[in-house]
């Protein structure tokens, strides 16, 4: 058996290269399809993994901390505050208070969602006030300026500078001066919100102790689903999601990607596959004399069916490894070139890990040989003496 193998593998070799317009066709359609897998998927999984850091850094904790039902608002957070400043996972928190309004700029005016946050306690926990696009952000002592976000700041014509009257849901209107513009890629926020600081919000709505939502940052999100019960039990709350929770649009969104990722590569391997085996089918159609004659001087179905499945591990062998390494170098280049969203103001680049060789590999290799395995059969069974007379 050693010796019909290395036999197999002799003609196998020197069939392969004889033509080398066909061998290079083949092989590059394996190579293209087998870095394809490893480009897209990396790029898929970076994208996602960008998407969901920015929307958490952005606009969501890794725990959210709301009212219970019926409930406006978290009342006496002061205390829970300190609570969480001695939890051992907690790195960071911020409450928020949401509220409402109608934000006016001379003849121009449009209701819009007022979000009072700690800037100091917000930018230990998120990264929101690092999205702003012009001008500066608010602290914690500012008591007549507000952020705008850009779309909002587009509709009433306003920029850096400009002054604007804000009609509280209570009844009470204050004129602020525009400090910044913000963009956080959520076209919800993007399209009508306004920050102020906490501080100016409870003394104009009248608030004391209180927060509509109380982020909180851990030190690995990852540890969200097991920390969730500890914080409900230490702070007495009953409404407490996790990230996965807040974003589980985008985690659909994530997982449809994915799917249409999967679909483009599976486009391009059964292109390799056809190609394969169509080469491999009219090789074996070309050499019928050939086969016959092997046959007549002895060779057994099972060897002639080995030649020609050999051919396919040659080209399958070839083409994937060095489709893994130009996948493997697209990825790491594009991880150190990441792409600009100006919508998200974030960069998304691509992700390499290592499951994308092994997945790579095993399905090109196995698609490849697949592939090869028709011409071989149909190889294996050609009559002795229809080949050789060519009847």
């Amino acid at each position: 058996m050693p010796v019909d193998l290395r036999s197999a593998l002799f003609y196998s070799r020197k069939d392969i290269f004889k033509n080398k317009k066909i061998f290079i066709f083949i092989t590059l359609s394996i190579i293209f399809a087998t870095a394809n897998i490893i480009i897209i998927n990396g790029l898929t999984d970076g994208m996602i993994k960008d998407l969901v850091d920015n929307t958490i850094e952005s606009s969501s904790g890794h725990l959210n901390i709301y009212p219970a039902d019926n409930e406006r608002f978290i009342e006496g957070i002061g205390v829970k505050e300190q609570k969480l400043a001695t939890m051992e996972k907690v790195e960071a928190y911020s409450p928020r208070i949401s509220a409402s309004g109608v934000l006016s700029n001379e003849e121009l005016s449009a209701s819009i969602a007022i979000l009072a946050l700690d800037p100091d306690k917000e930018r230990r926990t998120t990264k929101l006030l690092d999205k702003i696009i012009k001008g500066l952000a608010i602290n914690s002592n500012d008591k007549n300026a507000i952020l705008v976000s850009y779309r909002l700041a587009e509709d009433l014509k306003l920029d850096v500078g400009d002054e604007a009257e804000l009609a509280f849901e209570n009844g009470k209107v204050k004129v602020y001066n525009v400090k910044g513009i913000i963009r956080t890629g959520a076209a919800d926020f993007d399209s009508s919100t306004i920050i102020i600081s906490l501080n100016e919000a409870n003394q104009q709505l009248a608030f004391d102790n209180s927060a509509s939502v109380i982020l909180v940052k851990l030190s690995d999100k990852e540890l969200a689903d097991a920390y969730m019960p500890v914080i409900m039990q230490s702070l007495g709350v009953s409404n407490v999601k996790t990230w996965k929770k807040e974003i589980e649009y985008l985690l659909s969104f994530a997982g449809a990607w994915q799917g249409f990722s999967s679909i483009i590569s599976a486009v391009g391997l059964v292109a390799a596959a056809i190609s394969v085996g169509i080469i491999i089918y009219i090789n074996v159609i070309h050499k019928n004399r050939q086969i016959g004659i092997m046959k007549a001087i002895g060779a057994k179905d099972d060897f002639i069916f080995t030649v020609f499945l050999m051919e396919a591990v040659l080209f399958g062998v070839i083409g994937v490894s060095i489709g893994d390494g130009l996948g493997y170098f697209a990825i790491r280049y594009l991880e150190e070139h990441p792409l600009y969203d100006a919508i998200m103001q974030t960069w998304i680049g691509a992700r390499f890990e290592y499951y994308l060789f092994y997945k790579a590999t095993i399905v090109s290799f196995a698609v490849t040989i697949l592939a090869g395995v028709y011409p071989a059969i149909k190889a294996s069974r050609v009559d002795i003496i229809k080949s050789i007379w060519g009847t």
